[in-house]
C-alpha cells in the first residue's frame, strides 16, 4: 500500500498501485490543471482505496470527458482522476505518493496533443491518444 497527500496535508489517502499502469498523461487537460508539460499518472485498484479528508476539503470537477478530477480546496493540490464508475477507471496523480516510489512510467500516453516544447523521453513506448493496455 502507498501512502499520499495534498501539498497542505489537510487530505491523505492510502492505495495500492498497479506499477504496469503508470504513464506521463500529455493530453491538454493533464497539461493545464498541473501547468507542465505532462502528468505522471498512477491507476489504482479502487477497491483499496481509503480517504482521509476530516475538514472536507476534497472537491471534484467534472470535465469534458465526463470524467472526475479531485483536488484539495485548500491547497489546490490535484490528487485524482476517476470515471463516474470509480471501479473502471481510478487513478493518482504519482506526485503526490508520500510512500517511498520503486516504480517508473510505462508509457507516454496521449502524445497528439503534448506540448509543442516537449520530448517525450526515450525508453518507453508513446502513444498517440490512451492506449488499451492502460
Amino acid at each position: 500500500m502507498a501512502n499520499g497527500s495534498c501539498l497542505c496535508g489537510n487530505i491523505r489517502y492510502e492505495v495500492e498501485i498497479l506499477p504496469e499502469k503508470i504513464f506521463n498523461c500529455h493530453c491538454k487537460f493533464c497539461r493545464k490543471a498541473h501547468g507542465a508539460d505532462y502528468a505522471t499518472v498512477a491507476v489504482v485498484k479502487y477497491s483499496t482505496f481509503k480517504l482521509f479528508d476530516e475538514k472536507g476539503f476534497l472537491q471534484e470537477h467534472q470535465n469534458g470527458a465526463g470524467g472526475f478530477r479531485a483536488f484539495c480546496s485548500e491547497c489546490g493540490t490535484r490528487l485524482m482522476n476517476y470515471a463516474p464508475d470509480k471501479n473502471m477507471f481510478f487513478a493518482v496523480m504519482l506526485s503526490t505518493i508520500d510512500s517511498p516510489i520503486n516504480f517508473k512510467p510505462v508509457a507516454h500516453a496521449n502524445t497528439e496533443s503534448k506540448a509543442s516544447w516537449c520530448e517525450p523521453y526515450p525508453g518507453i513506448p508513446q502513444f498517440s491518444g490512451f492506449p488499451d493496455s492502460l
